[in-house]
């Protein structure tokens, strides 16, 4: 059963990926961004859970793969574009 706090986190998707393409000047070697990935995914999960006073270690894990599916959005989008 899925709660409000969960469809937000997986909502983050998108912004995560937008954020990393923000921070990419400063994060120039491409095997940090999805360790970036990650932890943008954990803070806005956790930081929701927090704020709900949701379950928190459903929130890390949510946190962790909306991270990893916003690293592979974008890793596809790459592929698809061939770049």
């Amino acid at each position: 059963d899925m709660e409000l706090s969960d469809a937000w986190g997986l909502a983050g998707i998108p912004l995560i990926t937008a954020l990393v393409q923000v921070l990419k000047p400063w994060v120039t070697d491409e095997r940090w961004w999805p360790v970036v990935a990650i932890a943008l995914g954990l803070a806005l999960n956790v930081g929701i859970a927090l704020a709900q006073a949701s379950d928190l270690p459903t929130a890390v894990v949510l946190g962790v793969v909306v991270g990893l599916a916003a690293a592979g959005l974008y890793n596809s989008q790459k592929t698809i574009r061939g770049t």
